[in-house]
């Protein structure tokens, strides 16, 4: 029977090409749908006129998952510490598959999940593993990918493609796993078509398009763009700093954004253990050739 599938945070910057590589691969799925708000639901006609369901109600609300077998939740840094209640709601409304929003690094990897940035995911695995455990049937995917390629060489991490300067947090030599966002969302789509093993209730995946180190992301720029930046990187501890100030003053959107800025090039962004590229159809773009298609000359 082909997958049902139920998107939580479909109107974000992550959420709508997710949705459109679902419509291009719409006649593999029985249904596609997104989940939204009263407030949110001029955001998608242009989607429903295209095949894509609105189901109005709230994430919190078993209702809202009702004849759905897979959820894919892409929520943001505010609301990721809410997925555990996420989970239990499409439990309970009927969901057997679901995807928490990772695409990024390995958290499980030595010290990296001990840190901040990382804390509501760890969390939300924590919780998948006990409801799994708790309820036949139930599984989930854990999708990482490394950093999407887009963001590495941007304003977030003190890249000015205009000026170019570059003044990251970490060192040159930093391994950094980088995909481009089209690539992400293919691999989404195209997991959710993998059958998982028999009696399987953790499924892995590990999908990289290039890791390199972040001296050769910097070089790759240099060569499309045709000019030499000036680079200069940061000590990691000034990031934490800001960090701690931004926990002591209550302000935690502040907090995460430092904690963010001190991942990208201290290696902490970096896939680890083997790939399964191989387990789908395409080949991904390298970074070089995500940097070409961005900021080559046209």
């Amino acid at each position: 029977m082909a997958p049902s599938v139920l998107i939580i945070g479909a109107s974000g910057t992550v959420g709508r090409p997710l949705v459109q590589e679902f419509l291009r691969n719409k006649i593999s799925f029985g249904r596609i749908a997104v989940l939204a708000d009263t407030t949110k639901i001029s955001r998608f006609a242009d989607v429903q006129s295209q095949g894509v369901e609105v189901v109005v109600g709230s994430f919190l609300d078993p209702n809202s998952y009702k004849r759905f077998d897979t959820v894919i939740s892409i929520a943001g840094n505010a609301a990721m510490k809410l997925q555990p209640g996420m989970i239990d709601a499409a439990i309970a409304g009927g969901v057997r598959h679901f995807y928490p929003s990772e695409l990024g690094t390995d958290i499980s990897y030595g010290v990296i999940g001990k840190k901040r940035y990382w804390r509501d995911k760890v969390a939300t695995r924590e919780h998948l593993r006990d409801r799994a455990r708790e309820v036949p049937g139930f599984a989930y995917t854990l999708l990482m990918t490394g950093a999407f390629t887009e963001v590495a060489p941007s304003p977030f991490n003190n890249v000015d493609v205009e000026k170019h300067t570059a003044s990251p947090y970490g060192a040159p030599d930093a391994l950094i796993s980088v995909t481009a966002m089209p690539d992400i969302m293919r691999y989404v789509v195209e997991s959710v078509l993998l059958p998982l093993e028999q009696g399987q209730s953790c499924r892995e995946l590990r999908v990289v398009g290039e890791t390199l180190t972040w001296a050769a992301l910097m070089e790759a720029l240099e060569e499309v763009q045709s000019v030499k930046y000036d680079v200069t990187y940061l000590n990691p501890q000034d990031a934490a700093e800001k960090e701690e100030a931004a926990r002591v003053a209550g302000d935690t959107e502040a907090e995460m954004l430092w904690a963010g800025k001190a991942m990208f090039a201290t290696g902490m962004a970096h896939i680890h253990g083997l790939l399964d590229n191989a387990r789908f159809s395409f080949t991904p773009e390298s970074a070089r050739e995500t940097l070409q298609r961005l900021f080559g000359k046209k």
